[in-house]
């Protein structure tokens, strides 16, 4: 899996603990300390995306064709690991 691809699993798995209750931004600040390797591509969708409910911001990510494979494998992922 890709970094971008597991940003996406790492935000779909916040977002289940935390809901919509936690700014796109402050979830990916999260994100970013939890998992170093993945702070550069989670600055840049803080700047593009960050001011978003997270599911607004997934569902952009998904239309973006820089994004769109990336939401595409980390759903995949998500949707398939177990709980």
């Amino acid at each position: 899996m890709d970094a971008r691809a597991e940003l996406v699993l790492a935000i779909l798995e916040a977002c289940e603990e935390e809901g919509e209750d936690v700014p796109f931004a402050s979830l990916l600040e999260d994100i970013a300390c939890l998992r170093p390797r993945l702070a550069p591509l989670a600055k840049r969708l803080a700047a593009r995306y960050g001011s978003l409910p997270p599911r607004v911001a997934l569902a952009m990510m998904a239309r973006d064709p820089a994004w769109r494979k990336a939401v595409r494998e980390g759903s995949s992922a998500y949707l398939s690991s177990p709980r």
